[in-house]
């Protein structure tokens, strides 16, 4: 299940995809987000780096996509190629890319 601290930082602010509700399916970036930053740090992130959804640096993150419940059969990023990745994918491109990662 979804928390509330996350899914306000990554889903609803970055995410096209993001239904409020469907608490039970994470993205990729989600699950990996969760794992390593916690929320406070990842509100320090948005801040400081002056994250916005609309800006897009797409580096190979794939690792983000290996246990993504959307993966299969719903991921129009991945499945697809659609230009626009899920919330937790353009998320992590954008602190990959002001970290230089």
């Amino acid at each position: 299940m979804k928390e509330d601290s996350y899914t306000s930082l990554i889903c609803a602010n970055f995410c096209n995809y993001y239904k409020p509700g469907k608490d039970r399916e994470k993205c990729g970036g989600y699950f990996y987000i969760k794992q390593f930053i916690t929320p406070a740090e990842l509100g320090d992130l948005i801040e400081v780096f002056k994250l916005k959804s609309y800006e897009a640096s797409y580096r190979n993150c794939s690792f983000v996509c290996e246990k993504c419940d959307f993966r299969v059969d719903g991921c129009d990023f991945f499945v697809n190629k659609s230009p626009n990745p899920c919330g937790g994918y353009l998320l992590i491109n954008r602190i990959f890319h002001y970290t230089n990662f």
